[in-house]
């Protein structure tokens, strides 16, 4: 599987780059499909969603669809996915995007479609790929509140991702990652927004600026 799991989507030319190169496609014909659901119990300003959107209209001249998970059947994201070079997830609430997925079958259905298709990944849609590390420290760092009851995320990746590190909308520090970290038997990759985890297969490596990462709750890296 190839993902590009990134702290706020094709927010530099080295995320576009990663996708381009994952696809193996020039990149004025990749097409993309946008699950566009994490941002639906939010509160706020919404401009950072535009400007996700915006960043994939600006960057790729395929086709960009829109799929909504809660409105279509299964059956019909698969067929809107299914000529698409990329499934582009946008963030917002990381628990309530896994209910969306566990609700639709949409986790259960991400293996097959990602046999053929680069999965990347903003903020929480590059989280919920990976593992959940628990409920007190998504509340610390980004203060939701577990109210959608999710024990896991979908786990494609063997690692946690941790977004917006140093980031002034969010305490997200390496002392906040060490201490949330702590008891977490994984490896966590706490990302700036300029840096993204590429997975290529067996893989693993990250661009843009260095992460912090935090393995069996000791800092390795940052």
């Amino acid at each position: 599987m190839k993902f590009v799991l990134c702290s706020e989507g094709f927010h530099t030319p080295d995320t576009v780059d990663a996708c381009v190169k994952l696809v193996g496609k020039p990149q004025d014909q990749i097409s993309i499909g946008i699950i566009n659901e994490a941002y639906a119990v939010e509160e706020g300003d919404k401009r950072w969603v535009l400007d996700n959107l915006n960043a994939v209209a600006n960057n790729f001249s395929g086709e960009i669809d829109i799929i909504n998970l809660l409105a279509l059947s299964l059956e019909e994201v698969e067929k809107r996915l299914a000529d698409k070079d990329v499934i582009f997830v946008v963030g917002g609430n990381t628990d309530y995007l896994m209910a969306v997925y566990q609700k639709t079958g949409f986790d259960k259905l991400l293996p097959k479609l990602l046999a053929t298709k680069v999965y990347v990944g903003s903020s929480a849609g590059s989280m919920v790929i990976g593992k959940r590390i628990s409920e007190a420290a998504y509340k610390l760092i980004y203060g939701e509140d577990g109210r959608y009851g999710i024990e896991e995320y979908v786990g494609l990746v063997d690692l946690s991702i941790m977004p917006h590190l140093d980031s002034p909308h969010f305490p997200n520090r390496k002392e906040s990652l060490l201490d949330i970290a702590g008891s977490f038997q994984g490896k966590v990759y706490g990302l700036r927004d300029d840096s993204a985890v590429v997975v290529d297969g067996e893989r693993i490596f990250t661009i843009g600026s260095e992460p912090i990462i935090i393995q069996k709750g000791e800092l390795i890296s940052g």
